[in-house]
């Protein structure tokens, strides 16, 4: 009588590890031996083995796929960047700094709503620019925006309402994403948050390479404009 046991198909199993080159010899036995494929049919070695190459094949160009549209995605965001960061150092003076700012955001990033806040400056804003930057008193912050400030990273994705409340305000309803990072050179000038309708535009996956990048070369800029504003106790953010 045959013996099935486990121990015995454990040997046999170890056997074919050690030797691979077992059946080159013996291709009959290829032939005989048959295995169940996804149908319940009944298919030989080499016809599961081409299948299982098949299926390797297919995951294989998927995520090659996959590395090739994160590839150009990034090569998008790397060209938007750099045409941002070409106009924020082009930019003369505070107000052509902020309208470059919202324009490249609004036009290349496609970002529905911006919002920059500076702390502790008395900064003139125009009245057009006035429901996207705000001046500050950074000890006066909501617990929401010292709770995304606490690691002083940039962070993306979906947030609590009630940080979306503080960063958009009045606007805060329609957003469904956003990307945030703290401005700092220095010392700290403030934050730049940018939101989306789209829950998927800023995808926490994304992560924060380019937005934190956005953030160092504008709080340099930020740091040589603003430097002709007295540094002062700006209103309390309740109170804007």
């Amino acid at each position: 009588m045959t013996d099935h046991s486990p121990a015995n198909a454990d040997q046999v199993a170890a056997y074919l590890r050690d030797n691979p080159e077992f059946f080159e010899q013996r291709p009959e036995l290829l032939e005989l031996l048959r295995l169940p494929d996804s149908k319940g049919e009944a298919v030989s070695l080499l016809e599961r083995q081409a299948s299982i190459l098949r299926e390797r094949n297919t995951e294989l160009r998927d995520r090659l796929n996959g590395l090739l549209d994160v590839a150009r995605e990034n090569d998008h965001l790397f060209d938007k960047t750099r045409r941002l960061t070409l106009a924020l150092l082009e930019a003369r003076g505070a107000e052509k700094l902020f309208r470059n700012l919202l324009t490249s955001l609004g036009d290349d990033f496609r970002c529905d709503r911006v919002s920059l806040m500076l702390y502790d400056r008395e900064v003139p804003i125009l009245g057009d620019l006035r429901n996207q930057i705000r001046c500050v008193d950074s000890n006066a912050l909501p617990q929401a925006l010292n709770h995304l400030l606490r690691n002083g990273k940039a962070v993306c994705g979906a947030m609590r309402q009630e940080e979306m409340d503080a960063l958009f305000k009045e606007h805060a309803t329609d957003i469904r994403s956003a990307a945030m990072v703290p401005l700092e050179y220095q010392g700290r000038l403030g934050l730049l948050a940018i939101g989306s309708k789209s829950a998927m535009h800023f995808r926490s996956s994304l992560g924060t390479l380019f937005i934190t990048h956005i953030g160092q070369v504008l709080s340099r800029r930020l740091h040589e404009v603003l430097r002709q504003y007295p540094h002062q106790a700006a209103k309390k953010i309740s109170e804007q």
